[in-house]
């Protein structure tokens, strides 16, 4: 009584890096080096919708440390046309810290990609930010925990599959939004598809449905 719920208003308080997510063209390649080398192990498989036959082209990856619960992924790759980081995700408190530290990155002139909303997959809820220079980082609290008895869920690829409840992904996370990135993502994709990898005219079709459903 005679206190304020709200907490002061300033930047999150990072209580730990979460995950990391990575994009590869040769995804199954290097899924397995991270099964085999580093004892990861898989809590969900992604696939393009039409091509399950083809196996997955995204995985989301957590330690093994037996019976004892751990994050939903620590890593989290995807097939794409190049290989590159994506982003990187930071564990804050609450909800309060999440949105407040939010309001905070505003002033210092980074701009909000997606959010907030709370993901299918590991269950965050879940901000994303670019910094001035266009690094994307994510603001999360309120994962799932699993032990290693948990088997790999399957489900589609789609972008309206990427959260239980929030607003649409945006262009901008997704990629899609007009500039350098886009540039770079597309001309990728051109010199990909000439390469030796996992990323062909199949796959390139069944990312752009991504986009789209």
């Amino acid at each position: 009584a005679n206190a304020t719920q709200r907490p002061p208003r300033g930047p999150a308080k990072i209580q730990r890096l979460g995950h990391v997510v990575l994009q590869t063209t040769k995804y199954i390649e290097s899924l397995n080096w991270y099964l085999e080398h580093l004892g990861l192990i898989v809590s969900d498989f992604k696939y393009y919708e039409g091509q399950r036959e083809r196996g997955p082209t995204m995985s989301f990856i957590r330690c093994d440390r037996g019976m004892t619960p751990t994050d939903h992924h620590t890593l989290a790759m995807m097939l794409g046309p190049s290989s590159r980081y994506v982003h990187s995700a930071y564990q804050v408190g609450d909800l309060d810290a999440l949105a407040a530290g939010g309001e905070y990155l505003r002033e210092l002139g980074f701009y909000r990609s997606w959010g907030i909303g709370r993901h299918l997959e590991g269950s965050q809820i879940f901000d994303y930010w670019r910094d001035p220079d266009g690094l994307l980082v994510e603001h999360f609290a309120d994962g799932d925990l699993f032990d290693c008895t948990l088997e790999p869920g399957w489900s589609p690829m789609t972008a309206s599959g990427l959260a239980q409840w929030g607003p649409q992904a945006t262009k901008d996370f997704l990629g899609l939004a007009p500039g350098r990135d886009a540039l770079h993502e597309l001309l990728s994709m051109a010199r990909s598809l000439r390469e030796d990898n996992e990323f062909d005219l199949t796959r390139l079709r069944g990312l752009l449905k991504v986009t789209s459903s």
